[in-house]
């Protein structure tokens, strides 16, 4: 089933577009947040926001010492160095997952989520999407193609992608 592969990650409208945009291509944490190649995360833009508008098919996630990760992902963080290092002061590790392809969708706000999605609460990092809860066709033809793709290229087998479709 397609939610198995669907995650929500709360994030700040700004870096949102970022990512959509295509001017940020790795999202940035201090510690592992359970995003795998080939999922699909959905943007989750915090308050006042609220709501789902893009996301991306996750592609590796990479762990380095912060002062590396800088050197060699700075140019498509879509941070500046000031933000990078204050969010990363007094950690010596940090992760990031690339991104491999990224979307913007319809909008989908929180009180439309309340009414199609029982018991969701917005995710204070990722949360997984529940069989139970309402998945857009956009996102589920973003996750096949992502997947498809990923598999065309060899990054992922073909007996995961086809798992999307069970």
């Amino acid at each position: 089933m397609q939610a198995k592969y669907i995650k929500a990650l709360s994030i700040k409208r700004i870096y949102a577009e970022r990512i959509v945009s295509g001017v940020k291509n790795i999202e940035l944490r201090k510690r592992p947040i359970g995003m795998e190649l080939g999922d699909l995360i959905l943007l989750y833009e915090t308050a006042p926001d609220s709501i789902i508008k893009g996301g991306f098919i996750a592609d590796k996630t990479v762990s380095l010492p912060v002062a590396k990760m800088w050197v060699q992902y700075n140019s498509v963080m879509g941070v500046e160095k000031e933000f990078y290092d204050s969010y990363f002061d007094n950690c010596e590790v940090a992760y990031g997952t690339l991104v491999y392809q990224s979307f913007c969708f319809s909008g989908l706000s929180l009180a439309q989520i309340h009414k199609l999605c029982p018991g969701f609460v917005p995710p204070q990092a990722t949360i997984n999407w529940r069989k139970n809860w309402h998945i857009q066709s956009e996102w589920v033809e973003a996750l096949n193609r992502g997947r498809y793709e990923l598999m065309q290229e060899g990054l992922l087998s073909e007996q995961l992608n086809l798992l999307a479709y069970q």
